[in-house]
């Protein structure tokens, strides 16, 4: 739907080869501060995921390329789907 958004959770492992594997995506991520290392990852992804559905999101055409989006980089463009 238009103007609504999803966070989804990547559970991965990688492997001595650097091989990276899927392991499960989850719908409901947790954001638990249950290590130091995932205190500092939830923190950034909540900073992160605000600057881009209010600062990107809400950007005039043609300034969207200046705007900080955290830690989110855009690493593809899908063409726009037209509802009808």
């Amino acid at each position: 739907r238009k103007g609504s958004m999803e966070l989804l959770g990547f559970d991965i492992m990688i492997d001595e080869n650097f091989n990276v594997w899927l392991i499960e995506v989850n719908s409901s991520p947790t954001m638990e501060y249950s290590t130091g290392v995932t205190k500092v990852l939830a923190q950034s992804v909540m900073e992160s995921v605000v600057k881009v559905i209010s600062d990107y999101t809400l950007a005039p055409k043609g300034k969207k390329k200046n705007i900080d989006t955290g830690s989110f980089v855009l690493i593809y463009k899908g063409k726009k789907y037209n509802e009808k």
